[in-house]
C-alpha cells in the first residue's frame, strides 16, 4: 500500500463541502484535465454509484489524448466522508475525503491510497509520484472554487 495525505481548511460547513465534492459536474470546475463526468448507474448517488470520467492527458508520452476511467463511490456519508475508487490495469486508487468541522468551517482531509498485487506493486512509487504531481494542489483548487460558490 502506498499513497499520500493532505488537508485544507475551507470557510464552508461540512455538508456544503461534501455536497460540492459529491456532485459529479463539479469535477470539471476543480480538475482542469477532466472533460466530462457521467453517471452510469441508475438511482441516487451513494455507495456503488459509478461514473465514467474523461480526461485530456497532456504531455510527451500521452500526446494530448483522451483517457477514460470508471470511478465507483465506496464511501458516502453526507457531511462526513466521501470516497471514490478507480482500478486501472490492476492498480487500485482510492481518494477518501473526510470532513471535520473546524473554526466556523471545515477541515477537509484527503487520503489517496494506491494498492496493487504481484509485479504491479513495484510500480506503486511511480504511480504515487504521478498522482501527487497531478493532484498535489487539489485541495487548494477545491478551496478556491468552493469558497467562490
Amino acid at each position: 500500500m502506498a499513497g499520500f495525505s493532505m488537508n485544507e481548511w475551507m470557510s464552508r460547513p461540512p455538508l456544503a463541502v461534501f455536497d460540492f465534492i459529491a456532485a459529479p459536474q463539479n469535477a470539471l470546475k476543480v480538475v482542469q484535465s477532466v472533460q466530462s463526468m457521467v453517471k452510469i448507474t441508475d438511482g441516487p448517488i451513494g455507495v456503488g454509484t459509478r461514473f465514467r470520467e474523461t480526461r485530456l492527458m497532456k504531455g510527451p508520452l500521452k500526446n494530448d489524448r483522451e483517457q477514460q476511467a470508471e470511478l465507483e463511490v465506496v464511501a458516502y456519508e453526507p457531511g462526513e466522508k466521501y470516497a471514490v475508487k478507480n482500478v486501472t490495469e490492476g492498480i487500485e486508487t482510492v481518494y477518501e475525503y473526510t470532513f471535520v468541522p473546524e473554526a466556523n468551517g471545515t477541515r477537509v482531509e484527503l487520503d489517496c491510497v494506491v494498492t496493487a498485487s504481484g509485479a504491479k506493486r513495484m510500480m506503486l512509487p511511480l504511480v504515487v509520484a504521478v498522482l501527487k504531481k497531478e493532484d498535489g494542489d487539489h485541495l487548494e483548487r477545491l478551496k478556491r472554487v468552493v469558497e467562490a460558490s
